[in-house]
């Protein structure tokens, strides 16, 4: 399910200061339509080729390392929103263990390399996960 709401940004692509929200159910079959995506929206954000390559390969490794964890019949939810240069993605999913993503692992290092800022967070009462990535364009102030 893809969902946008109306907003009122000023770049070319119409994208920027919306919220596009993609719901799938967790599993690795469903990555590469949020690689594809985030991919797009990087690109029509006007990020260079090398940041649409980071976006798509961080998404990549936020959503895989839930899918990995994901419950039975889970749903991966990820929003992704602009503003003035900067791309925020915010991946969410039920977990088996409730637990943040391990810090001290090779793909851990690898998302940090990849965009700007990683925040992780847990509830311990329903087990979901949220991983939240924010990319910054060259060149936009942020």
């Amino acid at each position: 399910m893809l969902e946008q709401s109306a907003g009122h940004g000023a770049h070319p692509s119409g994208f920027d200061g919306d919220l596009i929200e993609v719901r799938l159910p967790a599993a690795a079959t469903h990555l590469p339509v949020l690689r594809t995506l985030s991919a797009d929206l990087a690109a029509r954000l006007d990020f260079n080729l090398d940041e649409v390559a980071d976006v798509r390969m961080a998404v990549d490794e936020a959503c895989a390392g839930l899918v990995a964890r994901a419950a039975d019949g889970a749903t991966l939810r990820v929003s992704f929103t602009a503003r003035q240069g900067t791309l925020r993605v915010v991946a969410t999913a039920p977990t088996t263990d409730g637990a943040q993503p391990a810090r001290d692992t090779f793909g851990w290092q690898v998302l940090t390399a990849l965009v700007d800022e990683v925040e992780t967070a847990a509830d311990d009462t329903s087990k979901e996960v949220t991983v939240e990535l924010i990319k910054h364009r060259a060149g936009s102030g942020a």
